[in-house]
């Protein structure tokens, strides 16, 4: 039991630091103006691997046994960390040569945008509770769940394609619209076929303006800054998982619809106190003309 909790605590920690030097690196590797598109690019690569993955992992282990695919993984991962080693040295070769974006001081701290992620994580935690208890209470079945999460995975692979021309929206705008398909996850095949897959599509393209937005930040230190965003998402995600059965205890098939209005009721808050804002400036404006 020691052993496999030293290993299930490494593998993570080992994924987190992963995670944390690749989101690190791209600012150095490419210009500030095809970051949006490099992280369009690394989505759709990762759920592609993640996708491939599962499908080599199942079936290697109809040949290989466990102890052999984890040696080979070991190996892979090696491979790999060696190829990251590259992009570093690379990065530190020509950082002199990058071009920093200036954000103004209203953007020094994206806390909003933080806090728009951080609803985001709290979405994808109880939906990877929720969803699966759904299917075996209210379905009766098992099968569906591998539906919903090729549907998922399949939204997050063509994000990028998909809402193209909502590359611009604010990440108010994406989470607001997540508010607004959770309110239609119900326990049915169609419902939650169509908005696993919408979920999926969104939350990839809030992946992509969310670290986008990090990644501009102007910055001596972008290791601490993405290492506290990382901490922040990442423990939203452990708190996520812990109050999710919670929920469903207290609120069974409406734990997903009510957690929808209450995101969605959150943003047209946020949206009438922008727009209040916006109307106040434009007054002081014009009065000072």
């Amino acid at each position: 039991m020691l052993s496999l909790v030293i290993v299930a605590v490494l593998n993570k920690s080992i994924g987190v630091f992963y995670k944390l030097s690749n989101k690190t690196i791209l600012p150095d590797l490419f210009a500030p103006v095809n970051i949006q598109i490099v992280n369009g690019y690394q989505t759709q690569i990762r759920q592609l691997a993640i996708v491939s993955a599962t499908m080599l992992v199942t079936m290697a282990l109809l040949w290989v046994t466990p102890a052999t695919l984890i040696l080979i993984m070991g190996i892979a991962f090696l491979v790999s960390a060696g190829l990251d080693w590259q992009f570093r040295t690379r990065s530190n070769l020509s950082s002199d040569s990058v071009v920093t974006v200036k954000l103004d001081r209203h953007r020094s701290w994206p806390t909003w945008s933080l806090l728009y992620a951080v609803l985001g994580y709290l979405v994808d935690a109880t939906i990877a509770v929720a969803v699966p208890w759904l299917v075996v209470s209210k379905l009766h079945s098992h099968w569906p769940l591998s539906w919903f999460l090729t549907a998922n995975a399949t939204g997050i692979l063509l994000a990028p394609l998909l809402l193209k021309r909502w590359s611009k929206q604010s990440l108010l705008t994406l989470t607001a619209f997540t508010g607004g398909c959770l309110l239609l996850m119900w326990p049915t095949f169609a419902s939650l076929m169509i908005t696993m897959f919408l979920i999926g599509a969104l939350r990839g393209q809030i992946n992509i303006s969310f670290f986008t937005t990090i990644q501009q930040i102007p910055t001596n230190n972008r290791n601490i800054l993405m290492t506290g965003v990382l901490t922040v998402i990442d423990t939203t995600t452990v708190i996520g998982s812990l109050l999710a059965p919670r929920l469903i205890l207290m609120l069974g098939s409406w734990t997903l619809p009510l957690l929808g209005g209450g995101i969605l009721l959150f943003c047209l808050t946020r949206l009438i106190i922008l727009l209040n804002n916006q109307k106040q400036s434009s007054s002081d404006i014009d009065e000072n003309c």
